[in-house]
């Protein structure tokens, strides 16, 4: 899974896209829903403390996980493991909640506890409340798939992508499926599209375009044969 810390940029692109796309419609639909149930002053007072509690949570975990792999002790690791589990009980429903499911996968990636992964992520991925986060997470799940070599269920997550802000990302792990499954020629197409998706994006198009080298590569060789 060393594709994991690459993806970030994707991610953090796909995100803005979509929140720029999405985000001011799905502010007024909030406020107008909650504020009927708290109260305006109410509301607002709930959303500040949860809010603080919760971020202070998760900048907790995001300054501990920064700390590399190979320098993490088995203590740093309960850890990080306990405050990922934190957001996910404290703060359930929330956006903090679902970054947590992400990191409890990632740790599980991290220990070769690929099930154990599969099925963090499947939860965001059934979460009812489609956006960005359960995107991503659905990338993961087909990634882990492929780990685990249930290459279909993989292609299944990736077939349609959800949104055109992570079309690289589905483009390329449906890529990646395939290859995996033999199918060369359809896998050369798919990473075409990531890298196309990618560039117009503003996205770093490197670790693709040696995807794309490497498979044409081989199709230039079954051409002569």
């Amino acid at each position: 899974m060393s594709e994991e810390l690459r993806t970030e940029e994707e991610q953090v692109e796909a995100i803005k896209n979509w929140w720029n796309e999405n985000g001011k419609s799905l502010i007024v639909t909030v406020v107008v829903v909650l504020s009927g149930y708290f109260g305006w002053n109410g509301y607002q007072d709930h959303l500040r403390t949860q809010g603080e509690a919760a971020s202070n949570v998760y900048q907790q975990l995001v300054n501990k996980a920064t700390k590399p792999n190979s320098e993490q002790t088995e203590a740093d690791k309960t850890e990080l493991e306990s405050l990922a589990a934190q957001l996910k009980t404290e703060f359930p429903g929330s956006l903090y909640a679902q970054f947590g499911g992400l990191y409890l996968a990632k740790f599980a990636i991290d220990a070769n506890n690929f099930e154990g992964a599969a099925a963090e992520l499947q939860g965001l991925v059934d979460a009812a409340e489609k956006g960005p986060v359960t995107y991503i997470a659905q990338v993961r799940l087909a990634r882990v798939l492929i780990q685990l070599e249930k290459f279909d269920e993989a292609l299944a997550l990736v077939n349609t992508t959800p949104d055109a802000s992570f079309t690289a990302q589905y483009e390329e792990v449906k890529g990646d499926a395939l290859f995996a499954k033999g199918e060369a020629t359809k896998a050369l197409t798919a990473y075409q599209k990531a890298r196309s998706a990618a560039t117009a994006l503003g996205i770093n198009t490197q670790a693709l375009q040696r995807k794309i080298d490497d498979l044409a590569g081989v199709s230039v060789v079954n051409a002569d044969a």
